[in-house]
């Protein structure tokens, strides 16, 4: 029986525009989170209360993209308009069947609106860590060209793992 493989870590990634151009180097980037929209659901017949998720509804999800140092680069990000930004990264995985270590690509395409820009600290021989905020209203996330989750608030389209949770609704409404 053949052992699935160990996933390990990113071996390291890149910031790109739309066009595939470096939009500079980046440090730690803090990825959106997932948050359903819920509403707590209570009364007769039910002993007590809980919080019932909307279908495919997530509150205000934001990417945070550090740089080392000031750059023409997250002025433009302040401006972007509709523009993707495109993260690829190289992830590492162990075989344990085969004994060796593999490599798969990621990509993360995001779109949405700027929401903020941190310039960071001036030292001597330090990082300014300038900081682009992005409220994200697109997100695609691609393994080895294969879609794992793809979710666009404003076209109501909600993808995971080739499953269109939103498409029945789509139809409905």
């Amino acid at each position: 029986m053949a052992a699935n493989p160990i996933p390990e870590k990113v071996i390291n990634y890149n910031v790109y525009n739309d066009t595939d151009v470096l939009v500079g180097v980046s440090a730690e980037v803090t990825l959106p989170n997932f948050e359903a929209m819920t509403e707590t659901v209570s009364g007769a017949g039910i002993a007590g209360e809980y919080e019932s998720s909307t279908l495919g509804h997530f509150g205000s999800q934001t990417i945070e993209i550090p740089f080392r140092t000031i750059t023409d680069k997250s002025f433009s990000l302040m401006k972007n308009s509709g523009k993707s930004i495109v993260l690829r990264a190289a992830q590492q995985s162990y075989d344990v069947a085969q004994g060796k270590t593999d490599r798969r690509g990621l990509k993360i395409t995001l779109r949405g609106q700027p929401k903020g820009l941190n310039l960071g600290t001036m030292a001597v021989g330090g990082l300014t860590e300038t900081t682009n905020i992005l409220e994200v209203l697109y997100i695609k996330i691609e393994e080895e060209g294969r879609t794992m989750l793809e979710f666009d608030k404003l076209n109501f389209v909600f993808i995971v793992d080739g499953e269109d949770i939103l498409g029945d609704i789509r139809n409905m409404i």
